[in-house]
């Protein structure tokens, strides 16, 4: 049996048990510190935490750990309760409280890396000190938390595996040996995470920027250690290895200021030139007068002549760097463009051929 009645006694003072009475009153205390857990656990959690959450605080750190440690400490009274009413019961078996302890530490330990690990917060205070830039920036705050939880797994993991009696050092070094094996054999990966740390240390773009890399265009989306999401306008995601972005122009439309307006417009050769001169003007004239542009970058040049058509140089800044807008603003001059051209009675040109039949003499 796993209880020892025999010669069993339970005393309080001059207040003394023998047998199965001893063996009640101790299962009675064990359910009393059990049920003191629960309370101190209702207790932290509805009054003691919400109370000290609630006052202010000079540092940041403080509020930030009180967040993270409310539930793990609340578990951590339930657990302590449940432990003390187990060793309270005369357990025959000498070894059952010794793995109880055991466990109950475990327990602790788990608590406390729980709180720790919700506590990811304090990672931002480690940007305190750093430039505006560097603080706001959403991506090297992902790292940072990913960096920090990760690290408190591990020592978690490592905290337990000794506290149950493994070979801590034993775990190490092959780890070590299985981390050099896996290295070698995954050095595009190893490729991808350094490129990942340049793309966060020099920053070319951020996420929710409008990006170019060689043939992918898009909004960033996510930056991790192996790859960039890109969202293209299509609504089409690209990911794409660090170290193919690294290795590539980035082109990152974000930093614009304004965009370019320009192209090549073509009319037909039958046109004349007080015509193309009046077209010149009524298009510099509409183009100057459109809000949405810059008057003094308004160009409007005829540049040369085509193989089928005559070349107009139209050129000009939209007052936008954002593609949707400049998207609309294109659109509307356009639109306007076709406009003018109807009126000026031009024709847009277009690739054609002319074919010669020569006559041959009647024999």
């Amino acid at each position: 049996m796993i209880f020892t009645i025999h010669e069993l006694t339970f005393a309080v003072g001059s207040f003394e048990l023998e047998g199965w009475a001893a063996f009640a009153a101790r299962c009675v205390c064990g359910l009393l510190i059990l049920l003191a857990g629960w309370l101190v656990r209702r207790w932290l959690m509805n009054h003691a935490f919400p109370k000290l959450q609630a006052r202010r605080r000079k540092g940041p750190a403080v509020p930030i750990l009180l967040r993270g440690f409310a539930a793990p400490l609340g578990r951590l009274a339930l657990l302590t309760g449940l432990y003390l009413a187990l060793v309270t019961l005369p357990w025959s078996v000498a070894v059952i409280p010794a793995f109880f302890l055991k466990l109950y530490r475990i327990g602790v330990i788990a608590c406390l890396c729980h709180g720790m690990y919700s506590a990811s917060d304090l990672t931002a205070l480690l940007l305190k000190s750093f430039s505006p830039e560097i603080r706001g920036s959403a991506t090297l705050q992902s790292v940072l938390v990913k960096i920090y939880k990760l690290m408190v797994l591990i020592l978690g993991g490592l905290m337990i595996a000794q506290e149950s009696g493994l070979p801590v050092s034993g775990l190490l070094t092959s780890a070590g040996l299985v981390g050099l094996t896996i290295s070698l054999a995954a050095q595009d990966s190893a490729s991808n995470l350094f490129s990942g740390m340049v793309i966060l240390l020099e920053r070319p773009f951020h996420i929710g920027d409008w990006i170019i890399v060689e043939d992918v265009e898009g909004k960033v989306e996510d930056i991790n250690f192996r790859s960039t999401k890109i969202r293209a306008l299509d609504n089409s995601l690209y990911i794409l290895t660090n170290s193919k972005v690294c290795s590539s122009v980035i082109n990152n439309c974000a930093e614009r200021q304004k965009r370019l307006y320009r192209f090549t417009l073509g009319v037909t050769y039958d046109t004349t030139r007080p015509q193309m001169e009046k077209l010149m003007a009524d298009l510099t004239d509409m183009l100057k007068g459109c809000p949405d542009l810059y008057e003094d970058s308004v160009i409007v040049r005829l540049t040369g002549f085509g193989a089928s058509s005559i070349d107009l140089l139209v050129s000009a800044y939209a007052r936008t760097a954002e593609v949707e807008e400049f998207l609309r603003i294109q659109n509307s001059l356009n639109l306007s463009l076709m406009d003018v051209m109807k009126k000026n009675g031009v024709d847009f040109a277009f690739p054609s051929t002319s074919v010669y039949v020569e006559k041959m003499p009647a024999k």
